[in-house]
């Protein structure tokens, strides 16, 4: 199997413990939140597109296709990776494999490509997940998109909605990174994700950090 890996930025979910509030927009460093994540995956892929159900016009200056999930309901992660690979099938040079990204995680590594693909190198069928720390995160993932199918008989039972259980039903190959360890300051997790408002905070503080 020819590997060709499309980007795509997850940013559908509900963000119940931010007051509701997009995270994707909130402001970043020079920018906003997504900016820096779409900058960050725009290093490694060249095409990149953005799961959002929020008004498209929010991310006009990204300049990338907003693909919104179909599944009904809040379906979590697995229908924004759904709605990458159908929207990767379908490109007129289709992708073979999508690799996402949380847009609420903004340190995550410059190697999240590289190191996903050469750990299914010899298995291009198989589904590439990160870790850190030996804790998985399930929404950075390199997914075949041949699975599609499957991926949406899946989700058609409201029940199944766990990232993890649909990537251990499958055969999959674990890529781990590891803990970020400054010249002065504590260990630090690339996959730290922004879910509270003192999250956002912590990011920011960090990025200011790292100039």
């Amino acid at each position: 199997m020819s590997v060709r890996i499309a980007g795509v930025m997850l940013a559908g979910g509900q963000s119940r413990r931010m007051d509701r509030q997009d995270k994707a927009v909130l402001s970043f460093g020079d920018g906003r939140l997504i900016d820096h994540v779409h900058a960050r995956l725009a290093r490694q892929v060249d095409v990149i597109a953005l799961n959002s159900n929020g008004n498209p016009e929010h991310f006009a200056s990204l300049h990338v296709p907003v693909i919104p999930d179909d599944i009904s309901g809040f379906a979590g992660p697995l229908a924004g990776v759904l709605a990458g690979m159908e929207w990767a099938a379908n490109q007129p040079a289709a992708f073979s494999h999508i690799v996402t990204v949380a847009t609420d995680t903004p340190f995550f590594p410059d190697d999240l490509v590289y190191t996903l693909r050469r750990s299914i190198a010899d298995a291009p069928g198989h589904i590439g997940v990160a870790s850190s720390g030996d804790r998985l995160h399930p929404v950075f993932g390199l997914w075949p998109v041949l699975l599609k199918t499957d991926l949406r008989h899946w989700l058609s039972e409201e029940k199944n909605r766990r990232v993890i259980a649909w990537i251990e039903g499958h055969p999959h190959r674990i890529a781990e990174f590891p803990i970020v360890t400054p010249q002065s300051g504590a260990p630090f997790d690339p996959f730290f994700n922004i879910n509270t408002p003192q999250d956002i905070v912590d990011a920011r503080q960090r990025w200011i950090n790292t100039q």
